[in-house]
């Protein structure tokens, strides 16, 4: 497939056709390691920057072509905690959605917000799914499905990912806390998925000492630009960055990933492309970083 999408695009000098070489050379670390750990999946490096955000806390951003010859684009945020940490934004006291760039502003209010990606999906009761804390204190208890489980930080500093048959165990130790979609990364192993679809993904990994998040979202739908990703390719990179866990948040439209920029025209910007014709769309809550 890559030589024939090589050939494509290979221009004419004289009687000569030149084929654009492929490679799987990277420019940072980051996207290094996520290359190098993950097998059979990158076809092209087209490319890839890393921009720090603030205190342990840092943006990739990386297009390429997997090894079917198809563009992706990933961003993925890593938090180191202890400099930052994980907070969840909910919508104001009138409304049961947001989009995640106002739900960003609200929290903002109260801390100082680095980033966020869109959070939980919404149950039918129009409520997120899955738990909700704040600070220690439950904005919402119980789950509305037995699907899915929830990521959260604890009381002690360190970051969980865990199915809802351990919400008791740690219940009393939930700090910020989200509902969460499956698990597509378990205890280092990539879980089997039921349908390798290739879709926009929103999603929330964990280490295993639990001190280092990553959160982020690969966009799709648009096939010269991103055509999403299937859950197991995505815990594999995700494993190759250095995660134990993880767990994608959403699918589809609600797909987004926001960045501060106290110097653009908007605090907190859209910095992908959500498939609803790059519309920013609204969601039960956020996934926020918020600096220490």
């Amino acid at each position: 497939m890559l030589a024939v999408l090589a050939a494509a695009v290979s221009c004419r000098k004289g009687d000569v056709f030149e084929q654009n070489s492929y490679s799987l050379e990277t420019t940072t670390r980051m996207a290094g390691e996520i290359v190098n750990g993950t097998s059979g999946y990158f076809g092209h490096i087209k490319s890839d920057k890393v921009t720090n955000i603030g205190q342990g806390v840092s943006l990739l951003d990386m297009s390429y072509l997997n090894m079917n010859g198809y563009a992706v684009q990933l961003y993925l945020y890593k938090v180191v905690l202890g400099s930052a940490t994980l907070g969840v934004a909910i919508p104001a006291p009138d409304k049961k959605a947001d989009y995640p760039s106002a739900l960003a502003a609200n929290l903002n209010a109260e801390v100082s917000v680095l980033g966020a990606v869109n959070g939980d999906v919404q149950g039918s009761d129009k409520l997120s799914s899955g738990i909700v804390y704040r600070n220690g204190t439950a904005v919402k208890s119980t789950f509305s499905d037995a699907k899915g489980g929830f990521f959260a930080t604890l009381r002690d500093g360190t970051a969980i990912l865990a199915d809802q048959s351990k919400y008791g165990t740690y219940r009393s130790s939930l700090y910020n806390a989200i509902g969460t979609r499956e698990m597509i990364l378990k205890d280092g192993y990539v879980a089997e998925e039921a349908s390798p679809a290739q879709k926009a993904r929103s999603f929330v990994a964990v280490s295993q000492d639990g001190m280092t998040v990553w959160l982020g979202v690969v966009d799709g739908v648009y096939f010269y630009y991103s055509n999403g990703i299937t859950c197991s390719d995505l815990a594999a990179i995700l494993k190759a960055a250095g995660a134990w866990n993880a767990a994608l948040l959403n699918s589809g439209d609600v797909t987004t990933l926001i960045k501060r920029d106290d110097l653009g025209e908007k605090l907190f910007p859209v910095v992908n492309t959500p498939s609803a014709q790059g519309i920013e769309k609204e969601s039960v809550n956020a996934l926020a970083i918020i600096e220490n």
